[in-house]
């Protein structure tokens, strides 16, 4: 298992979710899905990823990427 993916299931286990995958990669940021057991796939949580920062998405983050805009100014201020 990669270093990178070891660190978010560690991150994301803190608030007991399970089953992290990459998802893509958005601007500068690698955007990895995780669950909570038992939750639909329809409802994940993101998790971005730059460098050696981890967190997770905001909603209008979550929007922007799930919409596809693929610039950098079109992020909320």
């Amino acid at each position: 298992m990669g270093v990178i993916i070891k660190k978010v299931r560690e991150f994301a286990a803190t608030e007991g979710l399970v089953d992290v995958h990459f998802h893509k990669k958005w601007h500068k940021y690698d955007v990895y899905t995780a669950y909570r057991k038992g939750e639909e796939a329809d409802d994940p949580i993101y998790i971005l990823i730059e460098g050696e920062h981890i967190r997770y998405a905001t909603k209008s983050e979550t929007e922007r990427f799930i919409e596809g805009h693929d610039v950098y100014n079109d992020l909320p201020q």
